[in-house]
């Protein structure tokens, strides 16, 4: 059996950010994507012939499992601009479900589509002998329940608190609420702990020592 869907391997940081890989991921715990945890995916349409549309930017549709679809409508993403140099990537979180082997998705600007894309999971040790019928079983259960494709695949967003640690670069909203988009992290692509996801520096890139010199 011929498989159609181009299953999609985790490129570099900077392949993806210069446009010459359209998809990458960042998984909670910095490992291959797991059924059961938290997946950002990120979208850059540079790497594409997807011209993204003047209203919503780039919507994703993509369902689990080869595949079951969550509604099956696209879903607009989040567009992160990157300044007048660069032109702007889009993300959206995936809380994978347990039962999840795959997901399959594709983008779209409403007329052309791009994909689909094929990400692997990995499963818990104890199911990795169990027939796809298993799954299948149980993702259906899984997504079956009251708002559970709204919290498996949704659009990235700003989340505001009432109450929050001042940081630096922290802007305040209404004088009493925080906007807490910001992700502290190493910014430095060239180094090894480089975080993709943050957009504050902390300082916990490693200092390169044999690069240092006394004034």
């Amino acid at each position: 059996m011929v498989d159609h869907f181009c299953r999609y391997k985790l490129p570099s940081w900077a392949m993806f950010e210069l446009g010459t890989a359209p998809v990458y991921w960042k998984t909670m715990n910095g490992l291959l994507p797991t059924a059961g945890e938290k997946l950002k995916l990120f979208y850059n349409p540079a790497a594409t012939k997807l011209t993204p549309n003047e209203d919503y930017g780039v919507a994703f549709n993509g369902g689990f499992n080869q595949p079951i679809m969550c509604g099956g409508e696209p879903r607009a993403m989040l567009k992160k601009d990157r300044g007048k140099a660069d032109s702007p990537i889009y993300t959206m979180q995936i809380c994978i479900p347990k039962h999840a082997v795959n997901l399959i998705f594709s983008f779209t600007n409403g007329v052309d589509w791009d994909g689909p894309y094929r990400l692997q999971f990995q499963v818990p040790k104890g199911w990795q002998n169990k027939p796809i019928e298993f799954f299948n079983e149980g993702l259906a259960k899984e997504l079956g329940q009251d708002g559970a494709c709204e919290r498996a695949i949704f659009p990235d967003s700003n989340i505001v608190a009432t109450r929050c640690t001042m940081i630096a670069n922290l802007t305040v909203e209404g004088g009493n609420r925080c906007n807490l988009d910001l992700v502290p992290g190493c910014m430095d692509t060239n180094s090894e702990h480089f975080n993709p996801l943050a957009n504050v520096d902390d300082g916990s890139c490693p200092l390169d020592l044999s690069d240092s010199h006394e004034e």
